[in-house]
């Protein structure tokens, strides 16, 4: 169980690399409602991903115990179809102009009008829509869904990595709830240098797992 927990969590902690949500969460968290926005986002943030990885876990474990041959080809499939959906958006974020300055006040804007609900809400469909974090999410759990554990142990690992995952949401907002007093300055501080990081990050990291997704794909079935 520690080898698949430590593997699992492993791929898990790709989330960090979030620059998207991280973003979103640090404006929520310095909007009017500060804590409670940043906090709503996170939580349904996490509570999303925990959901779609317990479900996911829940019809691998069915398909395993039925002995299907899906489940000897199902690794592969997964991993050539999210490589290239990784590398799709690779070249998707290469193609796309740099954004333009005057964007970010805008979205300021918007993130200063949402209450609580709305950010829980905000959180949980982000989790579906955003197909990069799906994918890194999805590669995580194949490494639980093809393990030998029972279904208890491997709803445990589920959760674990579905906590890991959703760091990159909870750190700001533990930051700002143990630091209130420097919080804003160093959010800031942190948005500023994603900002001036974001496209490169945008390219490199789908690119860079894309790549091994897909090779490992390929690879599984030579």
């Amino acid at each position: 169980m520690l080898k698949i927990l430590l593997q699992s969590l492993l791929l898990a902690s790709t989330g960090l690399l979030s620059v998207g949500s991280i973003t979103i969460v640090i404006l929520l968290l310095i909007s009017k409602r500060g804590w409670r926005n940043g906090l709503g986002y996170a939580l349904g943030y996490t509570t999303a991903y925990s959901i779609i990885g317990v479900l996911v876990v829940l019809w691998g474990y069915r398909a395993t115990e039925k002995g299907t041959s899906e489940s000897s080809t199902f690794f592969p499939v997964f991993l050539m179809f999210f490589g290239t959906l990784l590398l799709w958006l690779a070249f998707k974020n290469w193609r796309k102009p740099a954004s333009v300055e005057e964007e970010e006040p805008r979205f300021f804007s918007m993130m200063d009008k949402i209450t609580p609900p709305k950010a829980f809400g905000f959180g949980a469909m982000v989790t579906v829509i955003n197909f990069k974090n799906l994918a890194l999410f999805m590669s995580a759990l194949s490494v639980v869904i093809l393990s030998d554990l029972v279904l208890t142990e491997k709803i445990i690992i589920t959760l674990l990595v579905a906590l890991v995952f959703c760091l990159s949401v909870i750190i700001p907002v533990l930051i700002y709830l143990l630091f209130p007093k420097h919080a804003t300055e160093l959010l800031n501080a942190i948005k500023d240098r994603i900002n001036t990081y974001r496209r490169p990050i945008g390219i490199g990291i789908p690119l860079f797992f894309g790549l091994i997704f897909l090779i490992k794909g390929i690879s599984a079935f030579l």
